[in-house]
């Protein structure tokens, strides 16, 4: 019910149904704590899979977790992005803008279609290449 694509179905549908191999064995040096928050962390269920805050307050990350520190989303994230139908010049554009990010000092920014170059994340600050 969670997966809303015919054909990620249809995939799921062909894969062979292997038997389990559990966590302990493929882990046999890894803590019991950590054997059970990766369980928990790799149900395919989205329903079914620990919160992120729950696995922050799971007892193998009581060393890390400081719960007055952490950060809080105020407002759930917007995958709108992901209806962009990518056709390859755009996938190239994207490419381009994303290893910009990365190594700015190595690739300019890849021309649009129309001839102008996308902003950098320098450019958008106000610094120029």
């Amino acid at each position: 019910d969670f997966v809303t694509s015919e054909k990620a179905r249809r995939f799921m549908r062909k894969l062979p149904n292997n038997k389990v191999v559990p966590l302990s064995k493929q882990f046999p040096n890894a803590p019991p704590e950590c054997i059970d928050l990766l369980r928990q962390m790799l149900q395919i269920h989205p329903s079914k899979r620990i919160t992120v805050e729950d696995a922050l307050k799971h007892p193998f990350m009581a060393q890390l977790h400081t719960e007055e520190d952490e950060p809080v989303c105020e407002a759930p994230f917007d995958y709108s992005f992901e209806d962009e139908k990518l056709h390859r010049i755009r996938l190239q554009e994207l490419i381009w803008e994303e290893v910009g990010d990365f190594r700015p000092q190595c690739l300019p920014a890849a021309p649009r279609r129309d001839g102008t170059r996308p902003p950098t994340r320098r450019t958008l600050r106000g610094h120029h290449i």
